[in-house]
């Protein structure tokens, strides 16, 4: 990570959000003249330890980016614990670079099928407000899953991005181990079989794979075998993270 040339800024806490028991949503002020595609992430790192360096995807829309950006974290270790001890407006020795990444969704596919796992759907955030604020061209579902209910994020903006004319399907791995979550949608794993069948498209849809490394492979290999071409398959795995479904 040192060998990225980029400037680095100091960022400014302004507001933080729990999005889960697990997981928060963090917002920064921007630096002067900011912008980001969506897809794209800021390395953050503390000044006293230069050497550990956290990757986290921007998940708000870029229509804001020149006021304020905002990551989601999984509060799973001792980096993200000390970013949640941090107060909104103070000095907390913070320093971040970017935004990096080639990973990315520029409105052009005229129909993106976005597939995330837990935390995987922070990036895809990101595209779905592009297309909404800026009213981008090209349709776009949201195909997500989490452990539980709870689990799943921006659950409550669902509905206003599909108003906005977003598909949007959650599906639930694990609902036993949360017997007192009401959950009434759809069950189980995200694979080939039920992406065929909530894209009416599929055989033309361009599909945004992100989360965790054993989910993505599966995908990979899974849509492949259903012909889908390299071209149509963009990718982004994060590894077997603790929020692995």
């Amino acid at each position: 990570m040192s060998r990225i040339s980029a400037p680095t800024f100091a960022p400014r806490l302004v507001s933080v959000r729990d999005e889960s028991p697990a997981v928060r949503t963090f917002r920064f002020a921007s630096p002067p003249g900011f912008s980001f595609v969506p897809g794209q992430f800021v390395l953050f790192h503390f000044e006293d330890d230069p050497k550990t360096w956290r990757a986290y995807s921007i998940c708000s829309s870029p229509a804001c980016a020149p006021e304020w950006f905002e990551v989601t974290v999984g509060m799973v270790g001792p980096f993200s614990d000390r970013l949640g001890a941090l107060t909104p407006g103070g000095e907390h020795g913070l320093a971040a670079r970017g935004p990096f990444g080639r990973w990315t969704y520029d409105g052009s596919p005229e129909h993106a099928v976005l597939v995330a796992g837990g935390t995987g759907v922070a990036p895809l955030r990101a595209m779905i407000l592009s297309k909404v604020d800026r009213a981008l061209p090209g349709k776009i579902t949201l195909v997500c899953s989490a452990r539980v209910p709870s689990a799943l994020l921006y659950r409550a903006e669902h509905d206003t991005w599909r108003r906005a004319g977003v598909t949007v399907h959650a599906t639930v791995t694990r609902p036993e181990s949360a017997p007192d979550e009401r959950w009434d949608g759809p069950v189980g794993r995200i694979d080939a079989a039920r992406l065929r069948r909530v894209v009416a498209d599929f055989d033309r849809a361009v599909f945004y794979l992100c989360g965790p490394g054993r989910m993505i492979a599966d995908l990979r290999a899974a849509l492949a075998a259903e012909g889908v071409p390299p071209g149509r398959l963009r990718f982004e795995s994060w590894g077997d993270y603790a929020d692995l479904i």
